[in-house]
C-alpha cells in the first residue's frame, strides 16, 4: 500500500512540475505530455533535446507540433525562428520572430536571435536596435544583452566598416598663363 501511495505521490509532482514548466512558458524544456502511462516527452522536449545537439531541422517537425497544440506561445514560436535561421531560412525565421513578439513585445530572447538574424543577413543598424531595446528591457544587464553585444562586436572585427570617404581636393584651377610678349624681329 506505501508503495502505491509513493508511486501516486511521484506522479502528481510529475505532472504539477511539468505543467508549471510549459504553462510558465520558461523555455526551458522541462514538461512531458501525461502521468505515469505516458512517459513520451513532449513535442516541445523534444525539440529542445534536438536543438541542444544542434539538429535544427530535426527539432522543426517537432516545434511545429508544439505549435499545433500552443499556437500562442511566444516561447514555441522563438524557437521556430531560432531553428529556421539555423537552417538557413532567414524569410521563415523573421516571420517566427515577428509573430513571437505580436505575443510578447518584450520577450528578450527573440529580441536577442531577432539581432543575431539582422547580423547574418548583414544589416548591423536594425541588431543595434534590438540592442537598444535590450538594454531598456535589462538596465542591470541580461545574458540576452550580453549575448547579442558579443556577436555584434564578432560581426563588425569580421566586418570592418569602410573609412569614411575623404573629400576630394578641389584641384587647384590652373592660372593662366601670362599672355606671351609680342615678338620682335631683328631689322
Amino acid at each position: 500500500m506505501r508503495k502505491i501511495l509513493v508511486m501516486s505521490a511521484a506522479a502528481a509532482a510529475m505532472t504539477m512540475v511539468s505543467a508549471a514548466g510549459f504553462a510558465s512558458g520558461g523555455g526551458g524544456g522541462g514538461g512531458y505530455s501525461g502521468g505515469m502511462d505516458d512517459m513520451q516527452p513532449s513535442e516541445y522536449a523534444q525539440a529542445l533535446r534536438l536543438i541542444k545537439h544542434e539538429h535544427y531541422s530535426d527539432a522543426i517537425p517537432h516545434l511545429d507540433a508544439a505549435l499545433q497544440e500552443n499556437p500562442h506561445d511566444a516561447d514555441i514560436l522563438n524557437y521556430e525562428g531560432y531553428t529556421h535561421r539555423m537552417v538557413g531560412d532567414y524569410t521563415a525565421s523573421l516571420d517566427y520572430y515577428n509573430k513571437a513578439l505580436a505575443i510578447d513585445p518584450d520577450h528578450k530572447g527573440v529580441h536577442e536571435y531577432l539581432g543575431e538574424l539582422y547580423l547574418q543577413t548583414h544589416q548591423p543598424d536594425k541588431a543595434q536596435a534590438e540592442l537598444a531595446l535590450l538594454t531598456k528591457m535589462c538596465p542591470s544587464g541580461c545574458d540576452e544583452k550580453d549575448t547579442l553585444t558579443e556577436s555584434i562586436t564578432k560581426y563588425q572585427a569580421a566586418n570592418p566598416a569602410p573609412a569614411a570617404a575623404t573629400p576630394a581636393v578641389a584641384a587647384t584651377p590652373a592660372v593662366p598663363a601670362a599672355p606671351a610678349a609680342p615678338a620682335t624681329t631683328a631689322q
